[in-house]
């Protein structure tokens, strides 16, 4: 390194073993730091990769990062190298206490894992069929975490919780202290109940529609509105079709995961039940009459259902036998 680059430098290298040793016993030394830089929202680190991490380079000194293949003589990348441990450490030395106990319980008794199994979550349940934010999802598409189990193991392995917070360690609290009424808010399950449900499922589809969304497509199904309600109805007809044929792509993702169930769904339909009857565990009327519409759709297109099944499980007010029972609307 000649004395021009190292003008050019923010950091010495004491800056850099000084921080190089105090991140060594960090959790955060295997996360990727692609991930670390976007939640800090500072500079992204420039290289991507599996191996990315600050366990890749803590153990080399300054001059040796210097030679290393895409850090050689860029010392801009050392400098963000160090800003990231730095804002790191910055950041979980304040939840030092709380990282040590969520690790400590996570490791000894592997806490979310019995739980999992106490409720029957099943850990291949697809992180992308979550109720979890775009955001959260991308970053676990970043991290490789695809599913329940995953997520599960890379908060008990690091910690990355504290770091994300928001609904990552929201549904991370909830199936720590198996809290079954936030894990229904993110998963397709049912209080009180063990395993994950394709009804559920489909509401969790049907929660992300706005009230406009939501009634756009009750009323093309039949419901009747109050006129305030309709006013309120900006979709065009084109808009309208294709919110429902993006929604009758979700509700297909989530009832491709529970083939077994659609199956036994399909048997129920030839010797009787109607999907309104099928649907009205989710307790609540507009939900009920989507899921029953959509879901009809669905079996047709994919043989699941005749022709003369769907139209005994149609949810017109006047034919709907539970309609006329409860006096849903």
């Amino acid at each position: 390194m000649n004395e021009s680059e190292s003008t050019k430098a923010k950091y010495t290298p004491d800056d850099w073993d000084e921080i190089r040793l105090s991140f060594s016993t960090s959790l955060m030394v295997d996360t990727k730091l692609l991930s670390l830089s976007q939640n800090l929202e500072i500079t992204e680190w420039p290289i991507d990769g599996k191996s990315e991490t600050p366990s890749k380079y803590i153990d080399y000194t300054y001059d040796e990062l210097m030679e290393l293949p895409g850090i050689a003589e860029k010392t801009e990348r050392i400098d963000l190298l160090i800003d990231i441990l730095r804002e790191t450490m910055a950041f979980d030395s304040p939840f030092g206490d709380m990282v040590a106990t969520v690790d400590a319980a996570t490791r000894k008794e592997d806490n979310m894992g019995k739980n999992l199994e106490k409720v029957g979550i099943p850990k291949d349940f697809p992180i992308e069929l979550t109720r979890l934010s775009e955001d959260t999802k991308s970053f676990c598409k970043t991290e490789e975490i695809n599913d329940v189990d995953t997520f599960v193991a890379f908060s008990q392995n690091m910690a990355e919780n504290i770091i994300l917070g928001g609904d990552f360690k929201t549904l991370l609290n909830a199936l720590n202290h198996l809290d079954e009424k936030v894990i229904a808010q993110y998963l397709p399950f049912r209080e009180r109940h063990t395993g994950l449900h394709l009804q559920e499922a489909v509401k969790l589809v049907l929660t992300e529609l706005s009230g406009n969304e939501k009634n756009a497509l009750l009323r093309r199904f039949g419901k009747k509105l109050p006129e305030e309600e309709l006013d309120k109805i900006k979709l065009t007809k084109d808009q309208i079709n294709e919110l429902e044929k993006l929604v009758k792509i979700k509700v297909g993702e989530q009832a491709n995961y529970f083939k077994d169930q659609v199956k036994e769904l399909s048997e129920s339909l030839k010797e009787g039940v109607t999907l309104e009857r099928y649907f009205m565990v989710l307790n609540e009327p507009g939900n009920e009459l989507l899921a029953t519409n959509i879901m009809a759709q669905y079996l047709k297109e994919n043989k699941f259902m005749s022709n003369a099944e769907a139209k005994l499980s149609e949810t017109k007010k006047k034919r709907g036998f539970f309609s006329r029972i409860f006096g849903r609307k």
